[in-house]
């Protein structure tokens, strides 16, 4: 996800092969991070909550709240003087490893345990380019576009399309003179 795109006060839902996820930042650990998008209490979308006063990921449903490592810090609904319930791994949300670099935000697509340091380990390719200032400019944007491989491919290797799809986006090659009129 481009950096430029995410808003640091509110969390943002994106489905990336074909995973829902919730990015959020997280003002304590001063990083973005990439959580399954679902409470595991009543299954309930992270992405619509939000960021509580304490810089914790809110659920929407019922208030619980989570730190950058996925844990429950809080339940309302918890008696203040009864167990510790938000201490059970089942109020746990699954956590995607993150690393940052050529402002997009990269994720691990596996929560599991052993790929908690994967992104300090296994870094996305590194483009130089991307990080000159002289060179880069923070617009990206994106379309989702409901189609396959096999169109996407297509439509790269079919360069006649480009000044008509993408107008006023890149530069229009030399018009060829319009024979019928």
């Amino acid at each position: 996800m481009p950096l430029c795109d995410l808003d640091k006060r509110v969390p943002h839902a994106k489905k990336i092969l074909g995973i829902d996820v919730v990015v959020w930042w997280d003002r304590n650990e001063k990083k973005w991070q990439v959580f399954e998008d679902k409470c595991p209490h009543r299954l309930a979308p992270l992405s619509e909550g939000r960021i509580d006063q304490w810089g914790r990921l809110q659920c929407v449903y019922h208030g619980w709240c989570f730190n950058g490592s996925g844990g429950c810090k809080f339940i309302p609904q918890a008696p203040s003087d009864g167990p510790s319930v938000n201490t059970s791994k089942k109020a746990c949300v699954a956590v995607y490893p993150t690393i940052e670099q050529n402002q997009i935000l990269w994720f691990w697509p596996n929560s599991a345990s052993q790929y908690k340091d994967i992104a300090v380990k296994e870094k996305p390719p590194y483009i130089r380019e991307l990080d000159d200032p002289s060179y880069y400019t923070p617009t990206i944007s994106t379309r989702d576009i409901p189609y396959g491989y096999e169109v996407l491919i297509e439509n790269f290797m079919d360069p006649s399309h480009v000044a008509y799809a993408h107008y006023g986006i890149m530069a229009p090659p030399k018009a060829p003179s319009d024979k019928s009129r």
